[in-house]
């Protein structure tokens, strides 16, 4: 699995209706949810906010508190640790290598019908396998507002989900989306993109 965002993604057979093209870029609605991501055997969970195509994700990893920002107008992404007060930012090579890149260029996916998520309207889309993605087969569920509220898909590392709970739509405080005061990124060494490795489905698309 990639990152691709939101970034990103998933089961229910398409309907009948035919298929029309879409570009999924980052939401511009602000919220917050719990995501929960399945991949591999694991189950990752945490905190998502999101706010004018910008997006931050709270996970603990191997008993580390990790947060993943995503600054889609500004075209960066970080990796902050808390814990240690150290943040690191992804190269353009890695963002390439792991499919990142196309979050701020958006994602080419196909209308597949409509369903009800949750209690949420939703159009599905389908993201066709690419080299790019990893080869990866993935069905995205997004809100007429544009948040993808649930994923699911399978590519050469098996499968893997997501779903938001406890969606709140509403304004998001912009230091959310902002390393603190304080706290100078590094270059994320080639090769070791840390969280932003393994295909979460970081950012959501619309």
């Amino acid at each position: 699995m990639r990152m691709v965002l939101f970034a990103a993604l998933f089961i229910f057979a398409a309907s009948a209706l035919p298929a029309r093209s879409a570009m999924l870029m980052p939401p511009e609605t602000g919220y917050s949810a719990m995501r929960i991501v399945k991949t591999g055997g694991n189950e990752i969970s945490g905190k998502v906010y999101s706010q004018g195509r910008n997006e931050r994700w709270e996970i603990s990893a191997q008993g580390m508190r990790q947060v993943s920002i995503l600054q889609h107008d500004a075209g960066r992404a970080f990796l902050y640790m808390p814990d240690m007060n150290m943040a690191m930012t992804m190269n353009t090579a890695d963002a390439e290598k792991y499919g990142v890149s196309d979050v701020f260029t958006g994602i080419e996916a196909e209308e597949a019908g409509t369903e009800i998520v949750d209690g949420e309207e939703t159009t599905r889309y389908r993201i066709p396998p690419t080299p790019k993605n990893g080869n990866t087969e993935t069905m995205v569920w997004i809100t007429d507002d544009g948040i993808p509220v649930k994923a699911e898909g399978e590519g050469s590392q098996g499968a893997f989900s997501m779903v938001l709970k406890d969606l709140k739509r509403g304004p998001q405080d912009a230091s959310l989306f902002r390393l603190p005061d304080g706290v100078t990124p590094m270059t994320m060494p080639a090769g070791l993109p840390g969280m932003m490795q393994g295909g979460l489905p970081a950012m959501p698309l619309r």
